[in-house]
């Protein structure tokens, strides 16, 4: 329905990593394909960094995120909520709506045409959260 009827869906946390190509958590196991790349396990080079990321992050817009009206009114450097072990790593980063770092680079949010996609938590995102969701439900893409 996503696909075909072009519906507005938005992916969040595991939905989110359910739209890449592949995911490598537990085996190796096909994704919906919609968009390139796979779900990896975090790897931080400082030990001192904890997996799972868990905890609040400033979020940092990239191009696309910033004109995207799913981020409509979110600023780059506002927080949002993050649990998660693995992340999406994307083939390449014209998908890429906002990234956080944890160690390194982690993507945040993807899009394309009506599908978005996040990785944190907006339902415990408090303001930045509740932003995010109005902009989905207002959306018409």
């Amino acid at each position: 329905m996503a696909i075909n009827k072009a519906r507005p869906f938005l992916g969040i946390c595991v939905g989110m990593q359910l739209m890449a190509e592949i995911g490598l958590e537990h085996g190796r196991h096909a994704g919906f394909g919609w968009f390139e790349g796979q779900v990896e396990p975090i790897k931080p080079k400082d030990p001192a960094l904890k997996v799972p990321h868990m905890g609040w992050n400033a979020l940092e817009l990239t191009g696309q995120g910033q004109d995207h009206p799913l981020f409509a009114g979110i600023k780059a450097g506002d927080h949002a909520y993050f649990v998660h072990s693995y992340h999406m790593a994307l083939a390449s980063d014209r998908d890429l709506l906002a990234q956080v770092h944890h160690g390194a680079a982690l993507t945040a949010a993807i899009g394309r045409d009506t599908l978005v996609g996040v990785q944190f938590h907006p339902e415990k995102s408090q303001k930045t959260g509740l932003k995010l969701l109005h902009n989905f439900l207002e959306w018409r893409p």
